[in-house]
């Protein structure tokens, strides 16, 4: 395809490397950095060397790395190009392999722009060529997008049975550390379908593994979703406790999101066992952390929880406030839901004012 060949980049006619292969190991190692910019000039000239031009398997290497680097830049129609002409090739040179690669980055692209339809077919057809060579660690991958696929438009029961598919392809490939993120995966579907139990013996598998294997933003995210499923239930003693083991063991949070947003499950849990001073302290904490670092989405979660707290030690006015913030913020990143939540209450709120 001429579209997809263009000429060799400066940079490398001036560090003078024209061999194809090492080109592509180059531009590899750059894309591991995370660095597409340097990466894209060193497929360009990889895609004219000599090399490319006499081995299809190189060309396809290349084409499929160049979809990479812009799939990495959100270049969606440019990522989708390369990929699928890499596919072609691949295909024609019985490497069902790099095809299905291709395939699933194809849909997970499709995944990241919101069409899912498009995402679950290449899933399939990525799924029916790794089956075929039994590849199990690229099954999983495959398997760990169409789960995506089924929680993000509901289908939780669907994204469970996935998932389990999936650990079962991660088990028997050996990988570890992407059996802790299916486990995750599948405990969040469960808290989705209500069945807080049974989310809480999956997350806590998933940190064992993120514990022995040292991921601690696996970690973070598990103790996170434990807290909310002991909270769910009631359970606030537990879910308390679950809370302050994590900022034992995680003293420095990676995250300043994850923080905040253990700071918010906190204040709930403070409120729900009645120390609402504490609460009240800790959320104007976790508003200001969340002002400050444009996490807006968390700061009006900290304001509606403000909102609710101030309701219920009887200070009506300040709820308002807090609640008319909450739902406006809400309504501006489009979390409709959450604004219905804030709207709701806050007529509640006028209906007793004005009994």
């Amino acid at each position: 395809m001429n579209e997809l060949t263009t000429k060799p980049a400066s940079r490398e006619s001036e560090s003078g490397i024209t061999d194809g292969v090492t080109l592509l190991e180059l531009a590899r190692g750059w894309l591991q950095q995370g660095n597409p910019v340097v990466a894209i000039d060193l497929l360009k000239s990889a895609i004219t060397s000599p090399e490319a031009e006499k081995d299809e398997q190189i060309r396809a290497s290349i084409l499929k790395e160049t979809g990479r680097t812009h799939m990495m830049q959100s270049e969606w129609e440019q990522a989708e190009a390369f990929y699928l002409e890499a596919q072609r090739v691949f295909k024609c040179i019985d490497n069902l392999q790099g095809a299905a690669e291709c395939a699933r980055n194809r849909a997970n692209a499709f995944f990241q722009q919101g069409d899912y339809g498009k995402s679950e077919e290449l899933c399939q057809l990525a799924l029916q060529w790794a089956t075929e060579i039994s590849n199990y660690q690229l099954r999983a991958t495959i398997l760990n997008t169409l789960g995506a696929i089924k929680s993000a438009t509901g289908n939780h029961r669907e994204a469970i049975k996935v998932f389990r598919l999936c650990l079962s392809d991660f088990e028997s490939s050996g990988n570890s550390i992407r059996q802790g993120y299916v486990l995750l995966n599948i405990g969040l579907a469960l808290t989705e379908l209500g069945d807080y139990s049974e989310a809480i013996g999956n997350l806590n598998r998933a940190l064992a593994i993120a514990l022995t294997e040292k991921d601690l933003h696996l970690v973070e995210i598990c103790y996170q979703n434990i807290a909310k499923s002991y909270y769910a239930q009631k359970q606030t003693s537990l879910a308390k406790s679950v809370i302050d083991t994590a900022r034992k063991i995680l003293p420095g949070l990676n995250s300043i999101a994850l923080t905040t947003e253990l700071n918010i499950i906190d204040c709930r849990i403070l409120r729900a066992m009645g120390h609402l001073e504490a609460a009240s302290e800790l959320l104007e904490q976790t508003c200001k952390i969340a002002r400050q670092n444009d996490l807006h989405a968390l700061e009006a979660e900290a304001l509606f929880e403000q909102g609710q707290l101030a309701r219920e030690i009887g200070e009506t006015e300040q709820a308002a406030v807090k609640l008319n913030a909450a739902a406006s913020l809400f309504r501006q990143m489009g979390m409709d839901h959450q604004f219905q939540e804030a709207i709701q209450t806050l007529n509640r709120l006028k209906s007793r004012k004005d009994e």
